[in-house]
């Protein structure tokens, strides 16, 4: 979902991570005598980056679950619905968005929370004031086929990819679900570029990508796809134009 686009419509939008990202691989310039800041200085790093990227996109408020990096797929899911299931009574939402069930490019602690958030959605159904709809966040399946390739042309193992050789990518090809909401958001391509650049530590930032981004958003950031969960689509139903649509 393009946040900018609705924030900037008077939508209030919230954001719940799950993690700090302090397993996370840095890219961001070395720290003096050092490769790496190490986890606990990554961590407030990668917190003051999404902080700042949210602000840009206009997100009313972020809140963290506190599992660390690379955990949530180990943690309590008993734990995570409960907390989602306050979270998500306390804001009141009409519209949930998260992970696909392949986690987005097959990472684990993503998987674990699309399964959190489902069960808490189901859980909500029953309460006179619940979320009206459940989206996945989606994109295009021949942008994905495209890095898988380049992957395998490189040598590289498309299912054994990331820091921690833990994300299956070609899984995630075959798991991404159909298309039913694209919105058009290219009046929203530079503040989304802004967004990303604040997160430096895993961003390798350099003159050829500045000068870039910008355009690649043009092209590629047009529209933004989403894949709805609940209510279900019905067969041969039109795209939808927005999440709201119907509510």
């Amino acid at each position: 979902m393009n946040t900018v686009k609705y924030a900037s419509e008077g939508i209030d939008v919230f954001l719940l991570t799950a993690t700090r990202g302090d397993n996370g691989r840095y890219r961001g310039s070395p720290p003096e005598g050092s490769p790496h800041p190490g986890p606990m200085a990554l961590a407030d790093m990668r917190e003051a980056e999404l902080r700042a990227a949210a602000s840009v996109l206009g997100v009313r408020e972020v809140s963290l679950l506190g599992h660390g990096d690379q955990s949530v797929d180990r943690a309590n899911p008993r734990e995570a619905i409960s907390f989602m299931v306050q979270h998500i009574r306390s804001i009141r939402p009409d519209v949930v968005v998260t992970f696909a069930p392949d986690g987005a490019y097959g990472h684990p602690d993503h998987i674990k929370i699309n399964r959190a958030t489902i069960a808490a959605f189901q859980q909500l159904q029953g309460e006179p004031e619940h979320p009206q709809k459940l989206y996945y966040t989606t994109g295009p399946r021949r942008l994905l086929r495209v890095g898988v390739t380049v992957m395998k042309v490189l040598g590289q193992n498309p299912r054994k990819a990331g820091i921690n050789k833990d994300m299956d990518l070609q899984a995630a090809v075959e798991a991404m679900t159909p298309v039913t909401t694209r919105a058009t958001v290219a009046g929203y391509v530079a503040p989304t570029v802004k967004a990303m650049r604040c997160h430096a530590s895993q961003i390798k930032r350099s003159k050829v990508v500045d000068f870039f981004s910008p355009l690649a958003g043009r092209i590629f950031m047009r529209t933004t796809s989403l894949s709805r969960v609940y209510p279900e689509p019905k067969p041969g139903e039109h795209i939808e134009r927005d999440v709201f649509q119907g509510i």
